[in-house]
C-alpha cells in the first residue's frame, strides 16, 4: 500500500444526506441517479462519491452524503443538498480487494497519518471521500450484505501547511506514474563533493547548456527542460554524482549531437513524482520527502538507486520565484510479494525496521535457488557448505567477517570501499552508523592466482611470503621488479 498526495480544485456535488449504513447508501445513490442521470450539469458521469465528515472520526461517522459532482447547483432537481469543498490537498489511498483489505486499507492510512508529517483535517465543515467507479461493475446496485470485492479511492482532506508546522510546505502532490524511455541531451559533467560544492556545479551547468537549447533537434513537445542525475554504487546520502542538463530529444533522432554534448537514456517504468512549489533552494525537501516519508510508510515499492531525475515545465519560473513550480522523479520497481518464515518480529537497531524474527535459528538442507533477501542482518551468523553460484550481492556491510575454504572461480569484486574514517569505533552496536572498523582486510593461504586487479587503491597493502610468479603491475612482471630491487640494494 502507498499514499499519493494530489491537489484538488473546487469540487461541488449534489447529494443526499443518509445514516451509516450499506443499504441507505445504495437506496440514495439510485434516487441520485434517477434524479441526475443524464443531466448537464453532471462533470464525473463515471464515478459515484461518498462524502464523509471528517470530524466525526473522533467518536464514530454516523453520517454520509452520497451523489455526483456537478458543475453548479443552477438547475437542479428539486430534494438533492448541495456540498462544496474548496481547493486542496489530499491523501488518497486505493482500495482494491475483499472486505479483508478495504479494512487494511482504512487501519493503514489512519498509521499513516500516525507517522507521515501530514496532518488530517478533521475540522468541523471538513470533508472527505471515497470515489467509486462504476465501471465495468457498479459497486451501489451489488446490495451491502454481498458485495465482498471493493475498488475504490479513499481521499482524506489535508491540513494546508501554512496553517501548520510542516516541514515539507513546498511539497503540493505526491503520485506513482509511469512513463515510457526518454532520450535527454545536454551537457555533463561529474560532480565530485570533494572537489566542487553541488549547489554552484550543477546551476553552471545550466549556463552553459540554456543558450544553446536551439542547437538541440527534435525536440520533444511540449517543451520541458530535464535535469538526470546518475549515481553508481555504494549508494548513500552525499555520495558524488553524473549530472546532465539538457532537453527531451526524439529517440531515435538520426541529427548529430552538438559540440560538447551528451545523450543518455531515461529508462521506462514507474516514478514517484514529487511537484514542488517554491524557491530551487528547497527543493531538498523532494528528496527528504521521498526517503523519509513515503518511501519507509509504503509497502508496494523498493527504490531504484542508480538514477533520478529533476523535469521542468511552463509552471517553472526561475530559480528564486517563489511560485516556481518543479517535479522530482524517483524510479522504483514492484516489491515482489514476500513470504514469512515466521510470525515473530525483532526492531533492527540501526534503521527501526520491523524484521522478522529469526535469531539463533538452525536452518540445514535448505534450497534457496532464485530467492531474492533484502534487508537481512546476517551478523554473528555462520554459513557452511553453501552454494552462492552465479548469485549477485549488492549494498552488504561486510566488516569483520572471516571467509574461509571459499571457491570464486569467476567472482568479480567490484566498488568495493572502505570506511572513510581514521580509525576503528568498535565500542558501538556492531553494524550500525556508530560503529566503524578500519580494521586491515587480510588474505592467508589463499589462491588468487590469475585474478586482475583493475582501478584499485592498493596503498599500504603488504604481500609476504607470497608465490608471485607471472604476477605483473601495469604489465611489468613483479619477480623482475623485485630482482632489480634487490641487485639494486645489493650494490
Amino acid at each position: 500500500m502507498y499514499v499519493d498526495i494530489i491537489e484538488m480544485p473546487e469540487l461541488k456535488a449534489a447529494v443526499l444526506e443518509i445514516p451509516r449504513d450499506g443499504g441507505e447508501v445504495r437506496k440514495a445513490w439510485k434516487k441520485v441517479s434517477d434524479l441526475l442521470g443524464g443531466h448537464s450539469a453532471v462533470q464525473d458521469p463515471d464515478n459515484g462519491y461518498v462524502f464523509i465528515p471528517e470530524w466525526q472520526w473522533a467518536t464514530e461517522v454516523t453520517t454520509l452524503w452520497v451523489g455526483m459532482l456537478v458543475s453548479g447547483f443552477e438547475g437542479l432537481p428539486d430534494g438533492l443538498a448541495q456540498v462544496t469543498i474548496p481547493a486542496k490537498r489530499f491523501a488518497r489511498l486505493r482500495v482494491k480487494g475483499d472486505r479483508k483489505q478495504m479494512e487494511q486499507c482504512y487501519g493503514y492510512l489512519f498509521e499513516w497519518f500516525d507517522k507521515s508529517p501530514h496532518r488530517r483535517d478533521v475540522r468541523e465543515g471538513s470533508l472527505g471521500f471515497e470515489k467509486n467507479a462504476l465501471h465495468p461493475v457498479n459497486p451501489f446496485d451489488i446490495p451491502a450484505d454481498e458485495i465482498n470485492e471493493f475498488d475504490f479511492y479513499i481521499h482524506a482532506p489535508l491540513i494546508e501547511p501554512a496553517e501548520s508546522s510542516d516541514p515539507y510546505s513546498g511539497i503540493i502532490s505526491v503520485e506513482v506514474k509511469e512513463a515510457g524511455p526518454r532520450r535527454i541531451v545536454g551537457v555533463e559533467a561529474f560532480i565530485d563533493r570533494n572537489l566542487v560544492q553541488a549547489h554552484q556545479a550543477v546551476p553552471e551547468l545550466w549556463q552553459r547548456i540554456m543558450p544553446r537549447l536551439k542547437e538541440v533537434g527534435s525536440v520533444k513537445a511540449p517543451f520541458a527542460t530535464f535535469g538526470l542525475y546518475g549515481y553508481e554504487p555504494p549508494f548513500g546520502p552525499g555520495q558524488n554524482f553524473r549530472y546532465l542538463a539538457g532537453v527531451e530529444s526524439a529517440p531515435h533522432s538520426s541529427e548529430p549531437l552538438p559540440d560538447g554534448m551528451a545523450d543518455r537514456v531515461i529508462p521506462g517504468g514507474e516514478f514517484v513524482t514529487v511537484t514542488y512549489k517554491g524557491t530551487a533552494s528547497g527543493l531538498e525537501q523532494t528528496w527528504n520527502y521521498f526517503h523519509q516519508v513515503w518511501f519507509p510508510l509504503q509497502t508496494d515499492y523498493d527504490a531504484i538507486d542508480e538514477f533520478e531525475f529533476e523535469r521542468h515545465d511552463g509552471r517553472f519560473q526561475g530559480t528564486d520565484n517563489e511560485q516556481s513550480v518543479m517535479e522530482m522523479h524517483f524510479p522504483v520497481k514492484r516489491r515482489v510479494q514476500e513470504r514469512r518464515l515466521t510470525d515473530k518480529i525483532v526492531v533492527d537497531e540501526k534503521g527501526r525496521h520491523l524484521l522478522q524474527d529469526l535469531r539463533n535459528e538452525n536452518i540445514r538442507m535448505a534450497s534457496f535457488q532464485g530467492s531474492s533477501f533484502h534487508g537481512i542482518d546476517m551478523r554473528d551468523t555462520a554459513l557452511r557448505y553453501v552454494n552462492f553460484v552465479h548469485s549477485e550481492w549488492e549494498h552488504i556491510y561486510f566488516a569483520g567477517v572471516h571467509i574461509r575454504s571459499i571457491q570464486m572461480g569467476g567472482t568479480v569484486f567490484e566498488d568495493i570501499r572502505r570506511p572513510e574514517a581514521p580509525m576503528s569505533r568498535l565500542d558501538a552496536e556492531p553494524g550500525t552508523d556508530g560503529w566503524v572498523n578500519v580494521e586491515p582486510v587480510v588474505f592467508r593461504n589463499s589462491d588468487l592466482s590469475t585474478g586482475r586487479f583493475e582501478n584499485c587503491d592498493l596503498s599500504g597493502v603488504q604481500l609476504n611470503g607470497c608465490r608471485l610468479d607471472g604476477m605483473t603491475i601495469d604489465g611489468i612482471p613483479v619477480t623482475e621488479l623485485l630482482d632489480d630491487y634487490l641487485k639494486r640494494k645489493e650494490a
